[in-house]
């Protein structure tokens, strides 16, 4: 079995995509208001939101337990796409390296997982997939209609 996978969930919204591309992009730190049960806290440690090679760190809540996670932001406007490849935190500690990539397409989200394990034993981060599934529809109340 090998160390490298990818996951991926695509989701149809009653929102457009792109307003949730735009949230993350420009207004990650609205998340813990409108998703307090998931996400506990957003910093932005350097660089500008906006911005590629932003570094940001997030407190969520993973397997019932406040967990951490500081990620370096790449942002594709032109494929509508927010990729946070984490460089710090609990997915740290059981992945040599995994990133999360946002992409939305009308009205369709896909969530895109790449990681490597750090060994066999380690589990495919499927709770992590579940939680970003999950985030998103919380997200969306606040953004149809507009």
């Amino acid at each position: 079995m090998g160390l490298k996978g990818k996951l991926i969930s695509q989701i149809e919204m009653k929102c457009a995509g792109d307003l949730l591309h735009e949230h993350f992009k420009s207004n990650p730190h609205q998340t813990s208001t409108m998703s307090p049960d998931k996400i506990k806290n957003f910093t932005l440690h350097e660089g500008q939101l906006v911005n590629t090679g932003s570094i940001v760190s997030w407190k969520y809540v993973l397997g019932g337990k406040e967990r951490h996670a500081k990620q370096v932001l790449h942002i594709d406007d032109a494929k509508k796409s927010i990729t946070f490849n984490f460089v710090e935190g609990y997915m740290n500690e059981l992945y040599k390296s995994i990133t999360a990539t946002l992409t939305a397409e009308g009205n369709w989200m896909t969530w895109t997982l790449e990681y490597e394990k750090l060994d066999e034993n380690t589990p495919e981060p499927l709770d992590l997939l579940e939680l970003a599934i999950s985030l998103l529809k919380d997200l969306e109340p606040h953004h149809v209609g507009k």
